[in-house]
């Protein structure tokens, strides 16, 4: 893999964009069984990169000084799932391997792709958390219009929220906007890093795939996202914990649902 790549580099025109399959429901429930296999397959290397997404996300809260609950700790909080699909790179090519009958060892994490493969992952992984980072700016302007630049903590926050003009306004403009945040970082990344594994494509025709699909089949995509958006959710609630298994699940789940909707 990541031989005979163009020497253009990862950003080079996207010619030959393939065709994509829309999803069903049935997609979804396949690619999630196929997921837990893959996982059961393989825990440790599962779990360790749960553990390390979850470390990830301990860092966050240590950076943004967690314990107030500030601006800016809840929306890169709330924007912590933009990064997953970048996370489960390595759970990708576990279930690329298993489904041509290879193992996969250390070794193999260690050099999952070559050349431009590995440009590629990494630079569409750093537009990911570039991604996050506008969110984060975005949603301080909407929390520091409605409520000042010293606001209090989120926490003590929360009775003004429900019960005032002000609170409910802010809370539908902040989902709005980060509804559109999620919605671009989804179309980019829904299958775009697997695809990136699995081809030799660029960075372009990766994305405008992982575009495809989910406006192929907008209903069944979008409800996966929110899905994988709900469960990630949960799994965040006790201190991160949770992720050891959501990410491996939907890690592995998404190479499946990938090699289903977009055909050899």
């Amino acid at each position: 893999m990541g031989e005979g790549r163009d020497e253009a580099g990862p950003w080079r025109e996207a010619a030959g964009v393939p065709a994509v399959r829309a999803a069903t429901w049935g997609d979804l429930g396949a690619a999630l069984a196929a997921g837990w296999g893959d996982f059961c397959a393989a825990p440790l290397f599962g779990i360790t990169v749960g553990l390390a997404y979850a470390a990830f996300g301990w860092v966050l809260v240590a950076v943004t000084g967690s314990s107030t609950w500030d601006g800016l700790t809840f929306p890169l909080l709330g924007g912590f799932v933009m990064v997953a699909p970048f996370a489960a790179t390595i759970l990708y090519e576990i279930s690329r391997r298993r489904a041509l009958g290879l193992g996969f060892g250390p070794a193999d994490a260690l050099a999952i792709a070559g050349g431009t493969a590995r440009r590629s992952l990494m630079i569409l992984g750093l537009v990911l958390v570039l991604w996050l980072g506008i969110w984060s700016r975005a949603a301080v302007f909407i929390y520091a219009i409605y409520y000042g630049v010293d606001a209090p903590p989120f926490v003590d926050m929360l009775p003004d929220l429900v019960t005032t003009r002000r609170g409910l306004e802010f809370l539908v403009w902040g989902h709005i906007v980060g509804a559109a945040f999620a919605f671009v970082a989804y179309c980019l990344s829904a299958l775009s890093f697997p695809f990136l594994l699995d081809r030799d494509a660029d960075i372009a025709t990766a994305i405008i795939t992982s575009f495809k699909a989910v406006l192929a089949s907008p209903v069944v995509m979008l409800s996966w996202a929110a899905l994988i958006g709900a469960l990630m959710s949960i799994a965040a609630a006790p201190a991160f914990a949770g992720f050891v298994v959501a990410l491996p699940l939907f890690g592995h789940a998404t190479w499946h649902l990938y090699r289903r909707l977009v055909p050899s």
